[in-house]
């Protein structure tokens, strides 16, 4: 696949992948971590690599604002304000009363403007940025729209091409990588790894943890999938039975776990590495619980996406 779509650099990449200490501890799997949290800008995280394919798409179409948002946990509203700061972009960002303080510092240190809702629900934050974008639109300004959580083909485009990028680290290592896993809110990221994994290293499975009780249906990734690989002019092959689906929520999203603490605590121990409660915590949590049911074997390659979520740990007690 020739992929000639237009992206933006605001990351530095490639980003390590680093072979971890606790593949025994796993069951004698050979444990690697895909350090996109340490991807150069902002709090680095899994929404960059996004977002250098949506502001160059933004900026192709003449925009001189962008309106996006998320929840009070999201990495998005944060990543988005960083991001759009290094592109020269104006930013409005949607998020509820209640996220943190620490949040709402950092975007409007980034130069970004707030715009609250009384609650997190993806309805009400998508319906207040309809409504920004309009506003911005009568006073003459040319708005481009990121949905919440940069969920969009443009926005899984970023992981294709980063599983790309770890098979050809997998190669220099002169590895094969049997399994990926990966963190899941809206899928997105999802669907760019199982995307990937197929056109690249067709024998990888690709399993995504979700960290809430609800989480996107195979035959919606499968739809999204689609229309990535429309983006990307190609065909996979890919079916619905290329992708797997492990829960590792605890009472739900946006709600920390006991495992997620567990797995972050075992993190930090073994590779003086941080997770964060409400994401990647809980993602790393599902891999433990997956090597404990023996669906990760002995001498088995496996590489865990370390997708960020720093900004959610800050002022966090387990």
């Amino acid at each position: 696949m020739n992929n000639t779509m237009k992206k933006i650099e605001l990351g530095l990449f490639p980003t390590p992948l680093q072979k971890s200490s606790l593949s025994i501890e796993l069951g004698n799997i050979c444990l690697y971590l895909k350090r996109d949290d340490l991807c150069g800008i902002g709090f680095g995280g899994n929404k960059v690599r996004k977002l250098e394919y949506i502001l160059a798409d933004a900026i192709a179409k003449g925009a001189d604002c962008v309106v996006t948002g998320g929840g009070s946990r999201s990495n998005q509203t944060v990543a988005a304000a960083a991001c759009c700061a290094k592109a020269g972009l104006e930013v409005h960002i949607v998020i509820p009363e209640s996220a943190p303080n620490v949040t709402k510092s950092l975007i409007t240190l980034s130069g970004g403007i707030l715009h609250t809702t009384p609650d997190g629900q993806r309805s009400t934050l998508t319906k207040t940025m309809r409504n920004v974008a309009k506003e911005l639109q009568a006073q003459g300004q040319t708005p481009y729209t990121i949905p919440v959580g940069a969920s969009s083909p443009l926005g899984a485009v970023g992981y294709v091409e980063a599983m790309r990028e770890i098979c050809s680290q997998a190669a220099e290592l002169n590895i094969a990588i049997d399994h990926v896993i990966c963190c899941g809110g809206t899928g997105n990221t999802y669907a760019g790894v199982a995307l990937g994994a197929k056109l690249y290293s067709p024998k990888t499975r690709a399993t995504v943890i979700s960290i809430g009780r609800r989480f996107a249906h195979k035959e919606t990734l499968l739809r999204q999938i689609h229309k990535t690989e429309a983006l990307l002019k190609c065909e996979s092959g890919i079916e619905l039975d290329d992708l797997h689906i492990h829960f590792s929520c605890g009472k739900g999203a946006g709600l920390p776990s006991v495992k997620g603490w567990e797995a972050i605590k075992r993190m930090v121990a073994a590779e003086g590495i941080f997770l964060d409660p409400y994401y990647t915590g809980k993602a790393f949590a599902g891999l433990m619980e997956l090597s404990q049911y023996e669906t990760l074997h002995p001498g088995e390659n496996v590489v865990f996406l370390h997708t960020g979520g720093m900004v959610s740990l800050i002022g966090e007690t387990s």
